[in-house]
């Protein structure tokens, strides 16, 4: 339970107040924080309001959303790509879209994330701030596969925005769940770029199961590229082969399996048939 409330004046003071203060986690938009039966445990709230990181600019090549941008922001914006504005819709709640943030949303790599599937296989980049041990200011730019695979690494990283490219990659997600407002059972994603002579290039499999996490299927995604997997069938056996998934209270493991590799195979479908980014 958050005992202390606390408001970083600039970016640099935020990491400084997370490193001076033990059980203590960087208050975006508060809707996990706030959640009924969140797993997060801390005492002080480090609030990043203020710090500039609510704005989407066109930088030519590249499209930089801020952390504290609202899932309505980014559905409100004629910038964001119509992928991510779909994901940013699986959160039904109007009110909770305005205030959960897309840097919330994926650094928690959740199994209930609305965004991370979709952001893991765009292949964006990320704008990170941290301190060294000496304490002095430093930025990086990660690309997410690597953000994704050492995320408990980046515990005392601040997100400070994510990078969309404009290339022409195809990006589709689907997710399931029995209500609109409920938990998840599965969310997925398939992103992956067709160049000359239909070669297929640069695949992200992506699996959030409840329960088992956010699973990035490589050996799917190596099978695609080599031509292993050509058929929509193929790719749905193959995802169902290799995914993890276990059996609670929103689905059996089974279940789980097929609707997670059927909503990649009719991805990978929708791929083949030109489907827009």
């Amino acid at each position: 339970m958050i005992q202390q409330y606390l408001v970083a004046s600039n970016i640099a003071d935020a990491l400084t107040l997370k490193r001076n203060n033990a059980k203590s986690l960087w208050f975006a938009g508060g809707t996990e924080i706030n959640r009924l039966g969140s797993t997060l445990d801390a005492k002080v709230g480090i609030s990043l309001k203020g710090l500039g990181l609510d704005t989407i600019i066109d930088e030519g090549p590249s499209i930089r959303i801020g952390a504290m941008v609202t899932l309505q922001q980014l559905i409100d914006s004629p910038l964001i790509p119509a992928w991510l504005k779909d994901g940013a819709r699986y959160c039904a709640s109007f009110t909770r879209r305005h205030m959960a943030t897309i840097g919330g949303n994926l650094a928690l790599m959740s199994d209930h994330s609305f965004l991370a599937p979709a952001l893991i296989a765009s292949r964006c980049s990320l704008v990170t701030a941290n301190l060294t041990e000496g304490g002095a200011y430093s930025e990086d730019e990660v690309p997410v596969r690597e953000y994704y695979t050492y995320y408990k690494q980046h515990a005392t990283t601040l997100l400070l925005a994510i990078s969309l490219p404009k290339d022409k990659r195809y990006v589709g997600s689907r997710r399931y769940a029995t209500t609109a407002q409920g938990h998840s059972s599965a969310a997925v994603a398939f992103g992956a770029m067709m160049g000359e002579g239909l070669v297929i290039s640069h695949v992200r499999v992506v699996a959030a199961l409840h329960g088992s996490g956010i699973q990035r299927l490589t050996t799917v995604e190596n099978a695609i590229e080599s031509g292993e997997l050509s058929s929509r069938e193929d790719v749905q056996l193959a995802v169902r082969q290799e995914l993890e998934a276990v059996d609670d209270f929103v689905g059996s493991s089974q279940y789980k399996r097929y609707i997670a590799s059927e909503g990649i195979a009719q991805l990978f479908g929708e791929f083949l048939k030109g489907g827009a980014r």
